[in-house]
């Protein structure tokens, strides 16, 4: 079941973060619980969306995605986090969550999503689930992150009602 995140999401949403080995403790408390603390007072706006996937109304989030407007192109929206609990990769979750993803930016006629990502060999199995799903690498930023660390740019047109995708 895919919903949106809710404030009691948000404990499990951060350690979620940390159990990926993508963030530390306190990087992932600092950045993450804030953003999920600002869309949940609705400081961010309606184009800040959280999105979390449960195995049924009543489970606990093994999935979530942060995903935005930006707000200078016209219907361009990034995904900013998209992070499963590590025991559930494999089953489809992930790809399920960006698929929900992709059709909330289509009908909030959004014509590109972007994604940004590492070139670290930790990620290249992120590299890899985009590039399956039909994003193409559009960009590197060389020694981004650190030095031998490239942010890489990933970008797919979304279809919105009567023009092909």
């Amino acid at each position: 079941m895919i919903r949106p995140a809710e404030p009691a999401d948000t404990s499990r949403l951060v350690a979620l973060a940390v159990a990926t080995g993508l963030f530390e403790p306190a990087d992932a408390d600092l950045l993450l619980r804030d953003v999920l603390d600002n869309i949940h007072a609705g400081r961010l706006g309606a184009d800040h969306v959280a999105t979390v996937c449960t195995d049924g109304p009543d489970g606990l989030p093994a999935a979530w995605a942060y995903f935005a407007r930006d707000e200078m192109a016209d219907g361009v929206w990034e995904l900013f986090w998209i992070g499963v609990t590590p025991e559930r990769h494999g089953e489809g979750i992930g790809e399920a969550l960006l698929r929900s993803v992709e059709s909330d930016v289509s009908a909030r006629k959004g014509r590109l999503l972007l994604i940004a990502t590492s070139s670290t060999p930790p990620l290249s199995r992120t590299r890899q689930f985009y590039g399956k799903r039909g994003y193409a690498e559009c960009g590197r930023v060389p020694d981004f992150y650190a030095d031998g660390d490239d942010k890489v740019l990933y970008v797919k047109r979304m279809a919105r009602a009567g023009t092909p995708p």
